[in-house]
């Protein structure tokens, strides 16, 4: 088991960076975990995991560094898909995802087709309706809503969702491998300022158990020591904020809107106690409103 120091994490690599996921999960040295990631994120059924991977598009190296990552794999049972990974948390990322997923669809042989796997990793909550820190998207049909196979899968992992099921211990790293990887990219999170010290410490414990862990883990630390790979880590993330603040100013808008609408309700519900002639003191306790705010309102 490593030993290390709170402060020196804070300066890992956050794995939710497409440069560093691709030098560490995504390193071809490290195939295997990088098959046993994808694999245990999809869930695969045993006939239908992921054997071979081979990327095809890389954005550092293309005409649009916004694109997603873009793998192929043959599955055990022989069938080709691609696999594409945003790690850019955008305001539309819901079509930007159909855009991506249905142009790499279209870039295939008319007479050579294979599955399409699209996979958001985001920062921020993205569903209000659902619960669920993932949530997969597939073509059915309208009524019976019987699923269309081998065209489309769509996933959205939210970060927010992920690390309040393991702080309420709904999560168990040592015994659910997808959640076990999931956290391993949630421990440095850079875009809110976090770092998750007890979710380090749970897998580094694992990795005593799980070979593969303990590989990411190594690569991990290893390249965040390295001055060199650290500066390029560090242009990354400055350009990917730069990219998201519409996101962050969405977020901030929404939070201000909520906190106004709150406040009129608090003003509201004084105003109706004052009239019953109850005490300011009182009211202040119930509507959080300051003394002065309630005075104001006579």
């Amino acid at each position: 088991m490593s030993h290390y120091k709170k402060a020196a994490l804070q300066k890992w690599m956050d794995l939710k960076i497409d440069v560093s996921f691709l030098k560490v999960i995504g390193w071809e040295q490290l195939h295997n975990v990088t098959l046993t990631f994808l694999n245990e994120i999809l869930e695969r059924e045993p006939r239908q995991k992921i054997q071979r991977i081979t990327m095809i598009s890389n954005p550092f190296v293309e005409e649009n560094p916004l694109a997603p990552i873009h793998f192929t794999g043959i599955s055990k049972d022989g069938k080709k898909l691609h696999i594409l990974i945003n790690f850019f948390n955008r305001f539309d990322i819901v079509k930007r995802s159909l855009y991506y997923a249905t142009k790499a669809y279209a870039d295939q042989k008319e007479n050579d087709l294979h599955p399409v796997i699209f996979i958001n990793f985001l920062s921020y909550a993205l569903f209000n309706q659902t619960e669920n820190f993932q949530t997969v998207y597939l073509l059915q049909e309208q009524h019976a809503g019987t699923p269309l196979r081998d065209a489309f899968e769509l996933h959205f992992i939210e970060y927010p969702k992920l690390i309040r099921d393991f702080e309420a211990k709904k999560v168990d790293p040592w015994n659910d491998a997808k959640a076990r990887w999931l956290l391993l990219l949630s421990i440095v999170d850079h875009r809110n300022g976090n770092v998750y010290h007890d979710i380090y410490k749970e897998l580094d414990l694992i990795s005593l158990r799980d070979d593969h862990i303990r590989a990411a883990l190594n690569r991990w630390r290893e390249l965040s020591q390295s001055k060199e790979e650290m500066e390029a880590y560090e242009e990354r993330l400055k350009q990917t904020l730069d990219v998201e603040v519409e996101v962050r100013e969405a977020k901030r808008r929404e939070e201000e809107a909520f906190e106004k609408g709150a406040k009129k309700l608090q003003v509201e519900i004084a105003k109706k106690m004052l009239a019953e002639q109850m005490e300011i003191q009182y009211i202040s306790k119930i509507t959080g409103l300051t003394l002065k705010e309630i005075q104001e309102l006579r």
